[in-house]
């Protein structure tokens, strides 16, 4: 207990925590406030994972970063472990991306995954003397593929497509040649549409939609607006019809009654109808204010294994937001993706808590041994 409340006053007393504990504290009451807007039930589930994730919080923050560093790989293998045992378990909604625990309480251990990944790959590339080469950069790309080809077969392009974005930003972090990095990307963006047949037909079908969003030939296609594109099209009205301040909960709850999925891969949506552009904008300063504490914490910190961690933990955090907000407002095609700290969803709750508590974990350690 002295450690802990050691901990915590290391916590409270750094200025550089307070930004994320606020961003944190502010994004988690929008969660709760717009879940209980569309589905009551599942905003009081969310509270409880919440109070969960506070108690998991705390805990982890007794170890410093660099042990848990050296336990990166056993949880990187754990986590593949249980990506591939997860293809033994009971289909949900036609895919293999959860466990189902009695009571109905589902685990996704992809959630997992990203965070095992971001460690595994820190702590390796804390001392590489190698990345300048090709041959450097072999390792830091098979950690990366490896779970996000597994999770691509569950399948979950969405969270798949986290690792390669997460792995780049570490890379640069890590002081990668550039010129290897740009060629690497460019190369893989050509080689992108030879992808195509190797999706699945919805996936296929979601592609050729958002083609027609951006070149304009969606706006009157009944076929688009009743199919692939029925969740877009709802959620740009739900967002559009906010207007400045939103219709407040009655109107909110009016507007998104229809649309699918609201509670967690177009929650945004949702606070677009209830809380209008205000709304909507200060959601995006919440991420903001995450995100620039987090690139202080790394600037600050000496420690490569810790500044490594930071980079990728928040790059991460920045990543799936984007692609969330911006299939909701139809600037991508609909990946599944959660908004993270304010989606519904334990698993993927607890995946941005344990996220935001090695940002902590680092920020009070970043001088100290202890």
């Amino acid at each position: 207990m002295k450690l802990l409340r050691q901990i915590l006053l290391r916590v409270l007393t750094t200025h550089v925590a307070w930004p994320i504990l606020i961003s944190i504290g502010l994004l988690c009451t929008v969660s709760i406030l717009a879940l209980e807007l569309v589905s009551p039930e599942r905003a009081s589930r969310q509270q409880v994972w919440l109070a969960v994730g506070g108690g998991v919080l705390l805990i982890s923050l007794l170890p410093h970063y660099q042990v848990i560093g050296r336990i990166a790989w056993a949880l990187y293998g754990f986590t593949l472990l249980l990506l591939v045992a997860v293809f033994l378990a009971p289909e949900v909604a036609y895919t293999h991306r959860w466990f189902t625990f009695p009571g109905g309480t589902l685990f996704q251990p992809s959630e997992l995954a990203k965070i095992s990944f971001v460690l595994v790959l820190a702590w390796y590339l804390r001392h590489r003397k190698d990345l300048h080469t090709l041959g450097g950069l072999v390792v830091p790309f098979l950690l990366a593929l490896i779970p996000a080809a597994l999770i691509l077969q569950e399948p979950d392009l969405g969270t798949a497509l986290l690792f390669p974005l997460v792995l780049f930003a570490m890379l640069v972090a890590a002081r990668a040649r550039m010129k290897h990095l740009v060629t690497i990307a460019v190369v893989a963006l050509l080689a992108l549409p030879g992808a195509y047949p190797f999706l699945r037909p919805y996936q296929q079908t979601r592609v050729l939609s958002q083609i027609k969003v951006v070149t304009g030939q969606a706006e009157n296609d009944a076929a688009y607006i009743m199919g692939p594109g029925h969740q877009p099209y709802l959620s740009k009205i739900a967002i559009g019809s906010g207007g400045l301040t939103g219709h407040g909960a009655e109107g909110g709850r009016a507007i998104t009654r229809s649309l699918p999925e609201a509670y967690t891969d177009f929650i945004y949506a949702v606070v677009g109808a209830e809380w209008g552009f205000v709304g909507c904008t200060l959601v995006l300063l919440f991420y903001l204010g995450f995100f620039a504490a987090s690139v202080e914490i790394a600037g600050s910190t000496r420690d490569m294994f810790g500044r490594l961690l930071v980079v990728g933990l928040a790059c991460m955090i920045l990543a799936q937001a984007t692609i969330n907000l911006s299939m909701t407002v139809g600037l991508a095609p609909v990946v599944g993706v959660a908004l993270p700290f304010v989606s519904y969803g334990g698993s993927s709750l607890l995946a941005s808590l344990l996220a935001a508590e090695l940002l902590l974990n680092v920020s009070v350690r970043r001088n100290s041994k202890q």
